[in-house]
């Protein structure tokens, strides 16, 4: 991309979150690699996944407004995105905590017809470690534990053994 291409995505990009802009999440998906196809060795670039919610005008939503993939950078799969967004739509990226990746990475898994295997591979095996990623910070993130009932509990039934 050039440095104009580069400078009219980063114009885009909202400092911080508000309530007019749309969120959106930018992860990598595939990483680059050489490997053998059909006895001759390919390398593929970086590709990335980025998706856009719609400002929150009615409260949060959870189906994404446009997904995408682009390599071989970050800037080029925000200017893939920018794309599918009103002009001079503003864009605050959240983390993938503030968003759920996993989904959009399902949405482009089957509606991208035009993903090659080794991208719809990646971008699937992408989405379970997401999954697995939200079991485990919601495993350590929460519990079931109430003091108060443990103390109703002992003083009712007696004693846990």
């Amino acid at each position: 991309m050039s440095g104009d291409a580069d400078a009219g995505v980063a114009r885009r990009l909202a400092p911080r979150w508000a309530p007019d802009a749309w969120t959106g999440v930018c992860v990598r998906v595939v990483a680059a690699a050489t490997r053998e196809d059909g006895g001759a060795r390919v390398t593929t670039p970086d590709h990335y996944l980025a998706a856009a919610w719609a400002p929150a005008v009615r409260g949060p939503a959870r189906w994404p407004e446009a997904v995408v993939i682009g390599s071989p950078t970050v800037t080029r799969a925000l200017d893939e995105l920018f794309r599918h967004l009103p002009d001079g739509a503003m864009l605050f990226l959240a983390a993938r905590d503030d968003v759920d990746a996993a989904l959009a990475a399902d949405i482009l898994l089957a509606c991208d017809r035009n993903l090659e295997p080794y991208q719809a591979q990646a971008v699937a095996a992408f989405a379970r470690d997401e999954r697995e990623r939200v079991r485990e910070a919601i495993a350590r993130r929460y519990t079931d534990s109430d003091s108060g009932f443990e103390r109703f509990r002992a003083r009712v039934l007696g004693p846990a053994r």
